[in-house]
């Protein structure tokens, strides 16, 4: 029969364990604040987004940001931003009385 005393003993170690896994888990977190690089393909324009994943924010405004991808809507022209990360492609969907547009542009972390 296994005591409460010889419980503890093996308890400690397995605890210090997993407070140095979490710890390096800490250490490899991302970073809050980013920036991505853009550049539309056809025109050669680029532009730098600022990216700050505690605020859930690009460029100041509010987006939803997952480790498949970055999402926000421009309320100033109404469209819509989506990017994937694992491809670096920037989506952006805007409606109009014609029936809307599409542009893709190529982005890349900093």
């Amino acid at each position: 029969m296994v005591t409460l005393g010889q419980m503890g003993a093996c308890v400690r170690p397995i605890a210090t364990v997993a407070a140095i896994f979490c710890l390096a888990l800490l250490d490899t977190a991302p970073a809050a604040q980013f920036s991505i690089h853009c550049v539309n393909l056809a025109s050669g324009a680029s532009w730098t987004l600022q990216v700050d994943d505690r605020q859930q924010t690009v460029d100041g405004i509010p987006a939803r940001i997952t480790a498949g991808g970055i999402a926000w809507r421009d309320a100033q022209t109404g469209g819509a931003f989506d990017l994937d990360r694992s491809s670096g492609v920037l989506t952006f969907t805007n409606a109009s009385s014609t029936g809307g547009y599409i542009l893709r542009h190529q982005c890349r972390l900093n």
